[in-house]
């Protein structure tokens, strides 16, 4: 397959064909997974679970396994879901987490299809989404596992910060240290017209304007990119070619748009 010599426009066009298919492929996957969970096909062939049938029979890596389960048995619950993905409206994360949180909160039948279209409402991140979720059910927000490895020395630091803050537990402690930083006054410091790049301040600013999301907008359908990390603050009139590191001369994008900007010239974006 030689995709080289295609235009963009067909390109592009090409492949929303060929994700109108995976959508269609997908729905017809789930549906045979509740086919074969159903008939308990997979323990007529030896194996225990649908999850270890998934994983040594076809193949699937673990995680992959277990977010088509889980999808499955969504889409079992509540069929109102099958029509979204067969149109692309809503993806397998999405399908999986609705699984999760409404398993978690003893759904009925009525929750989960609210919950179905709170999240068709607008595009978010999965954090975001499930946040939405756990808040709609009356959750609990879900509680993250860090694991940190430091040395010696910031071990006591570390110890030394947590008595002072009068707080044995990391969690807690962490908490007041991150708040104490965030809700601490800064101090502006004026920023240089000449320098090479943006002070904190002005970085901060920046951020503010842009809404901690890339301001790059497509120059063909106009469409603003909604990344959100790895921000880079960017001079529209490069720094090279006399622009300055004033507010009015910088921007905020992502760092693959900032080395897109940056291969095609002053002015893209």
């Amino acid at each position: 397959m030689n995709l080289k010599n295609l235009k963009n426009e067909v390109l592009v066009q090409n492949t929303k064909n060929l994700i109108k298919e995976e959508n269609r492929i997908l729905a017809k996957v789930l549906a045979h997974f509740q086919e074969i969970e159903a008939r308990k096909l997979y323990l007529e062939l030896g194996y225990g679970s649908l999850f270890l049938f998934a994983v040594k029979e076809l193949g699937y890596k673990e995680a992959s396994a277990q977010r088509r389960i889980e999808a499955m048995r969504f889409l079992k619950k509540t069929p109102e879901a099958r029509p979204m993905v067969e149109k692309g409206d809503l993806n397998l994360s999405n399908l999986s987490l609705l699984e999760r949180v409404s398993r978690e909160a003893q759904a009925t039948h009525a929750q989960s299809v609210a919950a179905l279209n709170l999240i068709q409402e607008e595009p978010t991140s999965a954090a975001e989404s499930e946040a939405k979720l756990r808040g709609y059910f009356k959750l609990e927000n879900k509680k993250r596992v860090v694991r940190i490895e430091m040395d010696e020395e910031t071990y006591q630091l570390w110890l030394t910060t947590k008595a002072k803050l009068g707080e044995a537990k990391d969690a807690v402690a962490l908490k007041k240290l991150c708040q104490s930083q965030v809700e601490k006054p800064q101090k502006k410091v004026r920023q240089a017209p000449t320098a090479r790049t943006a002070g904190v301040v002005l970085r901060r600013e920046l951020l503010k304007q842009a809404g901690h999301q890339c301001q790059y907008v497509g120059p063909i359908n106009g469409r603003r990119c909604e990344n959100r990390h790895f921000l880079q603050a960017d001079h529209k009139v490069p720094y090279c070619l006399g622009g300055k590191t004033v507010q009015d001369n910088m921007r905020i994008l992502c760092q693959q748009h900032n080395v897109f900007a940056y291969k095609k010239g002053p002015g893209t974006g």
